[in-house]
């Protein structure tokens, strides 16, 4: 199940919620020795505040598949507080854009295609809902590769840096009809696939 979670209902799922910070540890800390805060097994950051918003995707236990955090671009965020380096121009940012980080994917290739291609329809239908035009985000050059072959609309908003030992940039990736529809294709993630249950997301002020 895709659910989206927030401060509306984080109380809600508190050991899905747990299972996800774990994961995150695992991944980006034990496995790819990434220099971030943890705390009993936990990784968490300033970021994981009350403006948090998550995609979570869950099995038939409930227990932490995949997901992915997106955070409001009119406040601050990874992008102008950690990251302003990777842009050469103004930040995007404003109530129609969101910024996706914390990508968490199995390890698994087969898993984590099916994940990515999941959460990637999940984040087309909340883009639909929340009025969302783009997203932003920090990513390495292999995976910003996946993204182009797919038919993601994404402008590169400077060159390319090292970030955690490998090539990284910041893009600004536009949401369209077309790109579901290119999506549904190429990373066969039709409107058929797992789509977000619960609530509807908080529309910016």
């Amino acid at each position: 199940m895709l659910r989206l979670i927030d401060r509306r209902n984080l109380e809600e799922f508190p050991d899905l919620v747990r299972s996800m910070h774990r994961d995150r540890k695992r991944l980006f800390v034990d496995i790819f020795r990434w220099d971030l805060t943890h705390e009993n097994g936990e990784e968490r950051d300033a970021f994981d505040d009350d403006d948090a918003s998550y995609l979570v995707l869950s099995d038939n236990a409930d227990r932490h598949v995949a997901s992915i955090r997106l955070l409001r671009t009119d406040r601050p965020h990874l992008l102008d507080t950690v990251f302003p380096e990777l842009c050469e121009t103004a930040i995007p940012r404003g109530p129609a854009i969101r910024e996706i980080t914390r990508l968490c994917l199995p390890l698994r290739k087969r898993d984590r295609i099916a994940a990515r291609n999941i959460l990637a329809r999940g984040i087309i239908d909340y883009a639909k809902q929340a009025d969302v035009a783009s997203y932003t985000a920090v990513c390495h050059m292999a995976f910003l590769s996946e993204l182009l072959s797919a038919g993601w609309r994404c402008t590169p908003l400077g060159l390319p840096q090292s970030a955690g030992g490998a090539p990284a940039g910041a893009v600004e990736i536009h949401m369209s009809d077309i790109t579901a529809g290119l999506l549904a294709v190429n990373w066969r993630c039709p409107p058929a696939a797992p789509r977000l249950s619960q609530h509807r997301p908080e529309l910016a002020a």
